[in-house]
């Protein structure tokens, strides 16, 4: 099994500053061992939400809220028995995993 850290917008805060809510969640990708071009998309864990100006439109690196709750996740997916690949995906927060099936 694999799956991977993405970002999805949840919500949003309006007044002075807007901002998207938010949360990192860990999709997990299972092929379907009938038709190999299907798959189940399904989310393992979710990140605490998180803010973002709506100008940014994405989690930023530098915003330690931001990174606590990306490293929050990767700490909730190690202990569940995910192991963090060297691969990554195009974002810094991209970060992929892989378990063995249980049979």
């Amino acid at each position: 099994m694999y799956c991977e850290i993405t970002y999805q917008t949840t919500g949003e805060r309006w007044g002075i500053f807007p901002r998207d809510i938010g949360e990192f969640q860990a999709r997990m990708s299972i092929p379907d061992s009938i038709n190999s071009g299907d798959s189940h998309d399904t989310i393992v864990k979710k990140s605490v939400k998180i803010e973002i100006m709506s100008c940014s439109f994405t989690p930023d690196e530098k915003n330690k809220r931001h990174r606590e709750a990306l490293e929050g996740l990767v700490d909730r997916l190690v202990k569940a028995g995910w192991e963090q690949m060297t691969e990554r995906g195009a974002e810094w927060y991209n970060i992929k995993f892989h378990k063995e099936m249980q049979k």
